[in-house]
């Protein structure tokens, strides 16, 4: 399988703006993307991720596969003859029965009391196919801080698809025959977003997490994962080195998908990371700059880890073969070729540290 994904550094609500600077990344890329099976985008990849608030965020949630963001899933697909899986914000019940008091996940839409709403918003990635049908929708289970003020869980869990890449011959046109798509291979896929890669509120649990464990249990071989994951660099040091690693998150990353290397065959694993920062704070604290920070010129902010990368797990014991990484603030396409990878030298190969097993 050849393989994208998409890092760059959306700003909450300039949705159109965004948009279009996707779709200059791919237009401009030096290499032809006709060839490529999935191509995936960060977590809420148009209408950036720091929302204070239900009320912040609500005039940019889309209905359920039908908003802007799956729109332009759809026309991607369409043009480069893959599947594209992206994160949007979604509403599930625009029009819900009025409430009288006010919950987490209420807006008040006037002064009176009838005037509060539920709002029922979720977390999500959907992924769709060149004919413009939807493949797979996912809710995120886990959810991190910000993600509470706004979202439900997913009532469903994880959830495991599988998916059917077309066959390439060349172009984009060449993957569908009338209204079918032609040949191709089918993978066991597992979805997730971001904190699903963790235990439900950090809970101190031994691993392997709860999507380690989905994963092996339902023999997946693709695990795509959607992400806007921070870092605890400063700005100074994402900006000087922007093609640097974020070594620190990587290291996180790969111990924790460890486990899979028990399940005696290979996962694909792709994670689609956004760069940048964004205003305002988050809790912790331990991620965002404080007021304190302004002095040493750092300001006040969210900063994202970059460093989107897509590679194996579970081929050797104890290993993950990785086949490209983006830097930790650097715009931009990766695409890897995934077969073959890990045999010859080809690809990057990082030792894991040994978990303690619980018995």
């Amino acid at each position: 399988m050849k393989i994208a994904t998409l890092q760059f550094s959306p700003q909450v609500g300039l949705v159109k703006d965004i948009i279009a600077r996707a779709d200059s990344i791919l237009s401009s890329s030096p290499t032809s993307l006709h060839d490529i099976d999935l191509l995936v985008l960060p977590e809420l990849a148009f209408t950036g991720y720091n929302f204070p608030s239900l009320q912040s965020i609500t005039p940019y949630l889309e209905p359920t596969s039908a908003g802007c963001s799956t729109e332009w899933a759809i026309r991607t697909a369409r043009r480069l003859g893959c599947l594209v899986t992206v994160g949007y914000p979604e509403l599930f019940s625009p029009t819900p029965p009025p409430a009288v008091a006010l919950k987490p996940t209420m807006l008040n839409l006037g002064p009176e009391p009838e005037a509060y709403y539920t709002l029922t918003a979720y977390n999500s990635t959907v992924t769709v196919n060149p004919l413009g049908e939807i493949l797979c929708h996912y809710r995120k289970t886990h959810l991190y801080y910000t993600d509470e003020v706004w979202a439900q869980e997913s009532p469903d869990g994880f959830t495991t698809t599988q998916l059917r890449f077309p066959s390439k011959t060349g172009t984009s046109a060449d993957v569908v025959e009338g209204n079918v798509l032609k040949g191709g291979v089918t993978h066991t896929t597992t979805q997730a977003i971001c904190m699903d890669l963790n235990h439900h509120h950090f809970l101190p649990r031994p691993p392997p997490s709860a999507l380690c464990r989905h994963v092996l249990a339902t023999g997946s071989t693709l695990l795509v994962l959607s992400t806007a994951w921070l870092t605890h660099l400063t700005s100074s040091a994402l900006v000087s080195q922007p093609e640097d690693f974020d070594l620190d998150t990587l290291a996180y990353w790969f111990n924790v998908l460890e486990p899979l290397t028990d399940g005696g065959k290979e996962v694909i694993c792709v994670l689609a990371n956004r760069c940048g920062e964004e205003a305002g704070r988050l809790v912790p604290k331990v991620f965002s700059r404080t007021d304190e920070d302004e002095e040493d010129g750092e300001g006040v902010g969210v900063r994202y880890a970059g460093s989107s990368w897509i590679g194996k797990v579970g081929g050797d014991k104890g290993k993950v073969v990785v086949g490209g990484i983006m830097g930790r603030a650097e715009e931009g396409l990766l695409v890897v070729e995934t077969e073959g990878l890990g045999l010859g030298g080809k690809g990057m190969t990082f030792e894991l540290k040994e978990r303690e097993r619980s018995e």
